[in-house]
């Protein structure tokens, strides 16, 4: 019986554990510089296609990736300097609708002391805008990385014209560092990378875009105040799955509510949200993606606190193209495959 017993591999986990450690000590120190290359990489998989495109047409390489950059980064100048209008406005009327939201959250709780008398200690005449700080903070702390990506903009951009400019030769020098044994494992991973990542991040982009001109046309269609800010947070919210849905419902109700102070605008945006949200997750992505990606939904839940607590809400977004990827890579290394089994999901 002694023979047959089986040990744990105790320095295997130990070296493993200080392995992410020391992994997560760098991605998170090293941050200003990771994640704009991180980012470029990301854009270069979605810009990738329209440079293909523009070469069909005996476009020069070099010129295609110039005309796509220009004009991706006129588009989003664009889009981002109506998105910082709109913004603006919204912050100088926040006070207002903060005493609004002061007046039915009274009446509400003078119901509520009627029916549970134990309720008169509350009193929410104490809450002030100002205590909303720490809120506030906690809120815009995980946009510090995209505030940060957006000062480095520039280095973005030059970072991806050189991956989009030079992929193929940056494909043949990855494959030669790391396939020394001539099995050709290192092609093997970036084929399969390059299937599942660009895949699901085109496909995303697409599909977020056109959720952010839904909503927007749906919120102002309902009449709901700064319709332009809410349907292209929905629209990006959408990449975190599950709870982003939830999330990016919320405003445009309060705000409904606030301005109309009837039910029925609140339950129009609510019904909008619950179809589209139900459709794109339910309908149009599981026949576009599929499995693809191929992650279980805990892994992917992990990934999403573990990168946003490094990156931020650019963590957020890159989450699941990162996990998949890593997921990909221990598949196709022997030592690693028991965590690609744990990252798996059905299909493993």
């Amino acid at each position: 019986m002694l023979e047959n017993r089986q040990y744990f591999p105790y320095q295997s986990i130990i070296l493993s554990f200080l392995v992410v450690v020391v992994m997560t000590a760098f991605l998170y120190f090293a941050s200003p510089i990771i994640v704009p290359l991180v980012v470029a990489v990301a854009f270069a998989y979605v810009l990738s296609p329209l440079v293909s495109l523009l070469k069909k047409l005996k476009i020069p390489h070099p010129l295609a990736v110039i005309l796509v950059l220009v004009i991706t980064t006129l588009i989003f100048a664009v889009i981002g300097y109506f998105l910082f209008l709109q913004v603006g406005s919204l912050v100088q009327a926040l006070p207002s609708y903060w005493h609004s939201m002061m007046e039915y959250s009274l009446k509400f709780l003078d119901v509520y002391k009627k029916v549970f008398p134990q309720g008169n200690e509350l009193d929410i005449n104490k809450l002030q805008l100002k205590d909303m700080s720490s809120v506030t903070k906690f809120m815009f702390r995980g946009l510090s990385s995209s505030l940060a990506f957006l000062s480095g903009l520039v280095l973005v951009l030059f970072f991806t014209f050189f991956i989009l400019n030079d992929q193929e030769m940056l494909k043949r020098k990855i494959i030669q560092v790391f396939d020394k044994s001539g099995e050709g494992t290192a092609a093997k991973i970036l084929v399969e990378i390059n299937r599942q990542i660009r895949r699901y991040l085109v496909i995303q982009f697409l599909v977020s875009i056109a959720l952010a001109v839904i909503f927007t046309v749906g919120f102002s269609i309902i009449g709901v105040n700064y319709a332009y800010i809410w349907g292209p947070l929905a629209g990006m919210l959408n990449i975190i799955p599950n709870v982003g849905a939830i999330i990016a419902t919320i405003p445009p109700m309060i705000v409904a509510g606030i301005q109309f102070g009837r039910l029925m605008p609140v339950l129009w945006v609510l019904i909008l949200s619950v179809v589209l949200q139900n459709i794109e997750g339910n309908i149009i992505k599981p026949k576009l993606i599929g499995d693809t990606m191929n992650l279980n939904p805990l892994a992917v839940l992990v990934s999403l606190v573990y990168w946003t607590w490094i990156w931020g809400a650019i963590g957020i977004i890159l989450a699941i193209p990162i996990t998949a990827s890593v997921k990909v890579i221990c598949d196709h290394i022997e030592s690693l495959e028991p965590i690609g089994i744990i990252l798996g999901g059905k299909k493993d």
